[in-house]
């Protein structure tokens, strides 16, 4: 079983940042870039000062991406060591406060601190959360894993208050679901699905691959997961996540989790699934990679190709490396030289700038996913289980039994229709599934 990682740096010497490359990038998320580097160089640092000078820098416009990329955090933590590291200097006690670079920071650590602080209770909240909720699982002998959330926070940044997260997610067997269900309604803990209908196990397995619970009085949210992906033909089994598994300590309790490289592939299958639409994903595969030093990246590459998603892997590292200079592997370097990903890297950057997706990006994200699989039988496969895999929506329509559940089928394709075309014609229903 492995244990919590150590800290120590990988051995592998760092390119220059390529932050100022991104010039398509508004300059508040420019600085989310340079905020979010493991150790900003001079060049983010003089981007920060440079970018908050700027009369058209806009705060509330930054205090808003950080939040929906999951930074704000990190924002907040490295403006605060910038603030304490600007030496005022003869120039600057001359220079207007307005334009005062160490002032300049501390209004902005201002109007972030109530937003930090409100971050770190509520993930202080949901770890000991967590840990309640493994012990009383672990009383009844029901074994889980734990993934995402506050162990991701642990293993790859070493503080659970760094990584922003909403809810917590924890893997289980099948067979212990309806088990695990009763002990969290005893808790207070309402599912999301009308699980007491579901009289048979196809249904409910074949159509979802977690079920979440909700504790409305304390706006808490609990993930279980039986499988990590519903589509996309990316099999659990195949993962191998309760072959070999991982321990992390937070709050003195240990608690069981991954093993560290299937941590790690699932985190680049999840972000490649969404095509890392949020920065702090591609952030977290850097921080783990810097704080997971002894990786078995033979073991991640053989899986991902028995998976059929070598190049949806390599598109974390890839982009980890672009964005914040993470050190790879010689040999991963040059698989992800070899995959070609320029275009997809400047489809990320510009992917950075959407507010509102539409059914339309959906599709032209669909796409780049089925791009991304190794060989055309997994684009294949890919394809067809968007197209016809039943899911929540359906599931939502009418629910079958089990001998009857070939219906679903069906459902899907016309749903999908009603939903791309007659809903997006009429604006009658926002995006869904």
């Amino acid at each position: 079983m492995q244990t919590g990682p150590s800290n120590p740096q990988p051995k592998i010497q760092n390119p220059k940042s390529k932050i100022q490359e991104v010039h398509t990038l508004s300059r508040e998320l420019r600085l989310l870039i340079a905020c979010c580097q493991a150790k900003p160089s001079q060049d983010d640092i003089d981007l920060i000062l440079d970018t908050i000078r700027d009369p058209k820098f806009d705060i509330q416009n930054l205090l808003e991406l950080s939040s929906r990329h999951g930074v704000l955090p990190l924002v907040y933590k490295n403006l605060k060591a910038i603030e304490k590291s600007i030496q005022t200097s003869s120039s600057q006690n001359d220079t207007p406060p307005t334009q005062n670079p160490k002032s300049k920071i501390r209004n902005l650590l201002i109007e972030l601190k109530p937003r930090y602080f409100a971050i770190v209770q509520r993930n202080i909240l949901m770890s000991a959360e967590l840990i309640k909720i493994f012990r009383l699982l672990r009383e009844n002998d029901i074994e889980v894993l734990a993934f995402k959330g506050p162990t991701l926070a642990q293993i790859a940044y070493g503080d659970i208050t760094l990584r922003q997260f909403g809810d917590l997610d924890i893997l289980i067997h099948r067979k212990d679901f309806r088990k695990i269900a009763s002990q969290m309604t005893e808790k207070g803990y309402e599912p999301r699905f009308p699980i007491e209908t579901f009289t048979g196990d196809k249904v409910m397995f074949e159509m979802n691959n977690d079920c979440p619970f909700y504790d409305r009085k304390r706006g808490l949210a609990i993930e279980i997961h039986w499988d990590f992906f519903r589509k996309l033909a990316l099999s659990t089994q195949k993962l191998q996540p309760w072959e070999e598994t991982a321990q992390v300590t937070i709050n003195g309790s240990a608690i069981p989790t991954l093993r560290y490289e299937t941590h790690l592939l699932y985190h680049s299958l999840h972000g490649s699934k969404h095509i890392w639409e949020r920065m702090c994903w591609i952030v977290d595969i850097d921080r783990f990679i810097r704080n997971v030093p002894d990786l078995d990246w033979d073991d991640i590459i053989d899986r991902a190709k028995e998976l059929g998603a070598l190049r949806m892997f390599l598109l974390g590292p890839a982009l980890a490396r672009y964005f914040f200079n993470t050190p790879l592997p010689e040999k991963i370097e040059k698989l992800c030289r070899q995959a070609r990903f320029d275009n997809l890297i400047a489809f990320v950057v510009d992917e950075f700038k959407w507010e509102n997706p539409t059914p339309e990006d959906s599709l032209v994200k669909l796409k780049k996913v089925i791009a991304l699989r190794d060989n055309l039988y997994y684009k294949t496969f890919t394809l067809l289980e968007f197209l016809f895999r039943p899911g929540i929506n359906e599931r939502r329509t009418i629910v079958l039994a089990d001998n009857l559940f070939w219906l679903y089928w069906p459902l899907r394709p016309i749903g999908m229709v009603y939903r791309f075309l007659f809903c997006r014609l009429m604006k009658l229903c926002e995006q869904r599934d």
